[in-house]
């Protein structure tokens, strides 16, 4: 992997992939700090999943349907073994049907139909009579693209793709303030992308791969 270099002077994005920050040298300083993330921005988190929410005022009708993610479940009055049917009850049963099929759970073959596998992008939640909160598996951006439609009357998506999601962003290193020269930074790896943050007056050159 070859290395590549970024010269900045204020705060900046300078991966948005995984690699390996090897080394800085700074150019001119005048008690300038830098500290680096491993995310894209200056903020720490722990990393959020993204969410919906599936409600519903009425019961389903045969062979509406309900998408998520790479999914689409068809709600149908008697199984016919098609994958990714759910049996019709009233309203919080569906739901519940609903629940266990995106969790490969019990009741393959009377409660969802045969065929059905766990979803592989969500969980589902918090179930209440009326209402089914999905998850994303994986914390970050990319699942708020995932899709929450359905074409069902008495039953919606808050939105049409989940939301929320934010990436795990974690600090590298202390605030320092480093003198003029080249800084071996000990191969530190990220794996979310690196942010540099700079503060005062620093001109840096980051080197990386």
């Amino acid at each position: 992997m070859n290395n590549q270099y970024t010269n900045i002077s204020a705060s900046a994005e300078i991966k948005d992939t995984q690699g390996i920050l090897t080394g800085m040298y700074v150019n001119s300083t005048s008690s300038g700090t830098i500290k680096f993330n491993d995310g894209l921005s200056s903020t720490a988190s722990v990393g959020v999943n993204a969410t919906g929410v599936l409600t519903g005022t009425d019961v389903f009708t045969d062979g509406e349907t309900v998408t998520i993610g790479n999914k689409v479940y068809t709600m149908v009055d008697a199984l016919t073994h098609t994958a990714n049917q759910i049996k019709i009850g009233t309203l919080a049963v569906t739901l519940d049907n609903l629940k266990l099929a995106i969790n490969g759970g019990a009741g393959a073959g009377t409660l969802f139909s045969y065929g059905t596998d766990a979803h592989t992008q969500v969980t589902a939640t918090t179930n209440t009579d009326t209402a089914q909160t999905v998850a994303a598996i994986v914390s970050g951006t990319g699942p708020n693209a995932y899709a929450t439609t359905e074409t069902a009357s008495d039953v919606s998506w808050g939105a049409l793709v989940l939301e929320g999601g934010v990436a795990v962003n974690t600090l590298m290193n202390n605030t320092i303030t480093p003198a003029i020269g080249y800084h071996a930074l000990g191969g530190a790896n990220f794996t979310n992308g690196l942010y540099a943050t700079i503060a005062n007056t620093l001109d840096v050159t980051l080197y990386y791969q």
